[in-house]
């Protein structure tokens, strides 16, 4: 039974999808005249919204197939394929808002290209999580791909062709690795609807190399490391909206993908293919921290970030294959509960700090964060929405990223439980991973705060900063609310997923019991941010009075602006600690890359690229 919030989410979806390629086809028509264009972010922020009215209608919904009126697309509803669609229209509503602020500021050929690619890549994207077969999915997902493509390529620069051509040489190889993998089940199952594809006994060898094939296809669109090498400088070189739409969407169908295949399509996964996807994502999350700590350039290093968030959600993911396989349910259900929580929280507070970013960017023209400094009074809003956003993604209560990752601690804890040498070895490990890389996501939030909105301004762009229009603004202070919100909310959205993972097939798993009491958790986390306040107060009074003017202590020279804390004095330490850890960034000998980097080959796949776009186009409308 759909639990029914409007009266037909199938028909909102279809309107929404619509809407969405009618605004694509606008945004290049009406590019000239900036204020119609404007307007124009009105009709993407409706389709947005109306996706999310369908995706909150279908959250709870059990596992069946459908047909969107109109269209004739055939849909598979399930809560996970709900949920991606629910991260997907709220990463839609901040980029409808954002474009809203900042369209005017852009000539008419950037604003026909931004506006009209990442609508079309809403429409793929909120297609694809709703596929009901393999086909459709593949299609869609490359549509995506190379619509993220042309507008990371869509500012004239080497970085840019660069970070652009390296996008399209491992997405297409990502392509072809789900296409032969999805070739090896057609061979037995004769079709390529998942309905049948989950029916259908595969012989444990093709079951073997069909999912080492598709975790490495679905891999290099999620980002899991070492298939990385794309993300990075994807999100500096793209514009800020279409950079927080490949963290908050375009990855996530990678991991959506990886967990139809390891948990669903295939069957009840062997303790292996657990245990591989922990490693691969204790290793994604703890060099994503360690990556990101030795950045400059704030876009760069918010995207080594999402690798380590990436890295997170496949612990719950990994976690929840291993459950399945040791038959141990309280283990799947707190993994895979915290794996999907993390991975909306994580499109929460991405969204926030990426379009912070593109604020900050917008209004300075900055991207070094040593160049900056000071903006916390220049862009209070901007600075409080980069603070919110930060101490989410350091797991620090009482935000929404603590409330997931200790659901993951949990699962790990009832890893370690296990009645086996596996768990006795691996959960006490990725324990101790998953806290070093917690570690080392708060010494970025005091790099990133400090430098950037602390101190005083290290140039004359960032002395002449100021607050961003209303729509800018509120583009990443809503996602900043939603963090909070969904933090102190937890107790009650916890219940929430664990009703989701139950719609899923031999997963009607329940922890409402294993929870501490409800009240007792939103108590805690609300006292969190009153307990500094309170013991400020009680201490206030055996305080010297305050000091309003002098200048400050310098070890008895006199203070300079060159003083301060740099983001690379900051990261000095660690960057002599992990020097070796360091150097395996440059694992590619530098022929190969110079050779894959040729500016004829580099056109060559431009102009693929280009054709590929116009083919899949006609498919889809045919």
């Amino acid at each position: 039974m759909m639990y029914t919030i409007t009266p037909d989410p199938l028909l909102l979806l279809t309107l929404a999808l619509a809407g969405y390629l009618l605004c694509a086809l606008l945004s290049w028509l009406i590019s000239p005249w900036p204020r119609v264009s404007q307007l124009l972010s009105g009709g993407s922020l409706l389709c947005a919204i109306a996706t999310l009215l369908a995706a909150l209608s279908m959250l709870f919904t059990p596992l069946h197939s459908a047909r969107l009126p109109w269209l004739n697309y055939a849909v598979e509803i399930s809560g996970p394929n709900a949920l991606l669609l629910l991260v997907i229209a709220l990463s839609g509503i901040c980029t409808a808002l954002y474009h809203a602020g900042c369209i005017l500021s852009l000539n008419a050929r950037v604003r026909g290209r931004i506006g009209g690619l990442t609508n079309l890549m809403l429409a793929a994207l909120s297609a694809a999580v709703m596929a009901d077969n393999a086909l459709a999915l593949l299609l869609l997902l490359e549509l995506a791909a190379l619509c993220g493509y042309f507008l990371i390529v869509h500012a004239p620069g080497a970085k840019s062709l660069r970070a652009g051509h390296n996008q399209f040489l491992l997405m297409r190889l990502g392509t072809l690795l789900l296409v032969i993998a999805f070739a090896l089940i057609y061979t037995h199952s004769h079709s390529l609807a998942f309905s049948v594809i989950r029916a259908t006994p595969l012989p444990d060898a093709l079951r073997n190399g069909v999912f080492l094939l598709a975790l490495t296809g679905f891999g290099i669109f999620a980002g899991v490391m070492p298939l990385h090498a794309w993300v990075p400088q994807s999100h500096s070189s793209s514009p800020a909206s279409a950079a927080m739409l490949f963290s908050s969407a375009l990855m996530k169908v990678g991991l959506l993908g990886i967990m139809k295949i390891g948990m669903d399509l295939l069957g009840t996964p062997p303790l292996w293919w657990g245990l591989l996807v922990l490693l691969l994502a204790a290793g994604t999350a703890f060099f994503g921290g360690l990556y990101a700590l030795m950045e400059h350039d704030l876009r760069r290093l918010l995207a080594y970030h999402t690798l380590e968030n990436i890295g997170i959600i496949l612990l719950g993911i990994g976690g929840a294959m291993v459950g399945m396989a040791l038959q141990m349910p309280l283990l799947t259900a707190f993994a895979l509960i915290g794996g999907l929580f993390h991975l909306l929280n994580h499109s929460l507070f991405k969204s926030a700090l990426l379009l912070a970013a593109g604020a900050i960017e917008q209004q300075t023209g900055l991207k070094d964060m040593e160049k900056m400094g000071g903006l916390a009074r220049l862009m209070p809003w901007t600075a409080v929405a980069l603070l919110i956003g930060l101490v989410s993604m350091a797991a620090l209560p009482p935000l929404n990223g603590f409330a997931s990752e200790w659901l993951i601690y949990q699962g790990l804890f009832r890893f370690s439980a296990a009645p086996s040498f596996i768990g006795h070895l691996f959960g006490p490990l990725l324990a101790v991973t998953l806290a070093l890389t917690g570690a080392l996501a708060v010494m970025c939030v005091s790099k990133v705060f400090g430098v950037a909105c602390l101190g005083a301004p290290r140039s004359a762009a960032a002395k002449n900063a100021v607050q961003a229009n209303l729509w800018l603004t509120l583009s990443h202070v809503l996602p900043a609310l939603l963090c909070l919100l969904c933090g102190l909310g937890a107790p009650w959205i916890v219940p929430l997923f664990a009703r989701l993972i139950g719609t899923l097939p031999e997963h009607n798993l329940s922890v409402t019991d294993a929870l501490v009491s409800t009240p007792l958790i939103a108590i805690l986390l609300l006292a969190m941010p009153l307990l500094p306040l309170l013991i400020a107060a009680r201490y206030q009074t055996r305080r010297q009075p305050h000091r309003v003017q002098g200048s400050a202590w310098a070890c008895g020279y006199g203070h300079e602006d060159a003083m301060v804390i740099t983001a690379t004095g900051f990261a000095q330490p660690l960057r002599v600690m992990f020097a070796p850890l360091y150097q395996l960034r440059r694992w590619l000998p530098e022929k190969v890359s110079d050779g894959l980097h040729r500016n004829v080959f580099v056109t060559f796949c431009r102009g693929l690229a280009a054709v590929e776009l116009a083919v899949l186009l006609v498919v889809a409308f045919a």
